[in-house]
């Protein structure tokens, strides 16, 4: 019984011999697991085309689910960065984030390599789904030789959404006399790429307070791919000059609760001067030469003979009625010729002072009339013989 007992106990050393090559890589002993896991972040989950985004990679070796994790050794790590179609390429050689690394059993998470940046900028307006992808691959101290732990490969997915808008503005005119008062209109369209819902719709222009919404909304006060909305703002041109308003249409989207605004759009009013109102200008007065009237000729007027009168006027004008006025009251007139002077032919009946004069003027011609010349008849020659 005893060297039975020995024959086994030998048997059952041998056998712990002959096993001793096949655990020389267990390590630490006893492990059975392998423990090694990605750890992946992305810097959002919801992202628009222009947008950039941060990955981070992690490596941990502490999965204890079935016992304890075996060491990992002269561990890779890769990085598949999205393409411009929005996934990564598997069949792409990775990035190399950290090379031959040792993760210790139980050995917990820890950044691998520094950030990685991507800026969304897809071929397809309208893709919406997004992925990159990690990989890890090192050595595991289970058995001799040490095996791979089989390329871990982790992904992290993120939802592109692609929201845009545009506004259409126009002026009731495009010139004119200031003051004006100018309506605009604006059009805004929700033309997102994919579907975008949008609330909280205005308008900003930087001439104009205020644009309020006019028509458009089918009834749920959202701005829907494809509706177009209508705004209006009235506003007071006062002075002369160019009147350039910049407009901008913004929202908020629906769906990443960022705002969305359009590019800008212009509308220009020249406005001229108003016309210059005609004001009467009332004459410098001047002063004028006084007037003046004289005989030209001096010889002697009498009663109950005809006598021819002759009157120049000073600084009145060619045609110029005179009057002369005869004692006892009759009044005969003449115009001036081109000479300013005006001729009487009269027979006066009465004696006495007669005066020239003129309604233009306040100066007074006086000539005297005498009595008529006395005439003696003539008697025949008395003949005597």
């Amino acid at each position: 019984m005893k060297r039975r007992t020995l024959v086994v106990a030998m048997t059952v050393a041998v056998g712990l011999i002959g096993a001793a090559p096949a655990s020389a890589h267990e390590w630490p002993k006893g492990c059975r697991v392998n423990g090694i896991d990605l750890v992946l972040f992305e810097s959002s989950t919801l992202v628009r085309p222009g947008d950039t985004m941060t990955f981070k990679v992690g490596v941990q070796n502490n999965n204890a689910l079935f016992g304890t994790p075996c060491d990992i050794t002269g561990a890779n790590i890769g990085f598949r960065l999205p393409t411009a179609s929005g996934r990564y390429n598997p069949a792409s050689t990775p990035i190399n984030v950290a090379l031959n690394q040792p993760f210790p059993s139980m050995v917990g998470p820890r950044q691998m390599g520094s950030d990685l940046t991507w800026v969304v900028n897809l071929t397809n307006p309208r893709e919406t789904f997004g992925a990159a992808q990690a990989t890890v691959r090192g050595n595991l101290h289970v058995t001799d030789p040490d095996q791979d732990t089989g390329d871990i490969v982790k992904d992290i997915s993120f939802t592109v959404t692609n929201p845009s808008i545009t506004i259409d503005k126009t002026g009731s005119i495009t010139s004119g006399q200031a003051p004006q008062n100018v309506t605009y209109t604006y059009v805004v369209t929700n033309t997102s790429q994919t579907v975008v819902p949008m609330n909280q719709v205005g308008v900003r222009d930087d001439l104009c307070a205020n644009p309020t919404y006019a028509s458009g909304d089918n009834g749920d006060n959202v701005l829907s791919n494809g509706e177009r909305w209508t705004f209006t703002c009235s506003t007071l041109h006062q002075a002369p000059g160019s009147y350039t308003n910049t407009a901008t249409a913004c929202a908020i989207s629906a769906v990443d609760a960022r705002e969305v605004c359009s590019p800008p759009d212009t509308w220009t009013v020249t406005l001229t001067p108003p016309p210059v109102p005609q004001v009467a200008v009332k004459p410098v007065s001047v002063s004028a030469a006084p007037c003046a009237l004289a005989r030209v000729n001096s010889t002697t007027v009498r009663a109950r003979q005809l006598n021819t009168i002759k009157v120049r006027a000073r600084n009145l004008p060619a045609g110029t009625t005179l009057t002369l006025t005869l004692p006892g009251g009759k009044k005969v007139t003449a115009k001036t010729d081109k000479n300013l002077v005006a001729t009487f032919r009269v027979r006066p009946t009465k004696t006495g002072t007669a005066r020239v004069s003129s309604g233009d003027c306040t100066d007074i011609e006086r000539l005297s009339i005498k009595p008529a010349r006395r005439v003696v008849a003539q008697r025949a020659p008395r003949v005597t013989g």
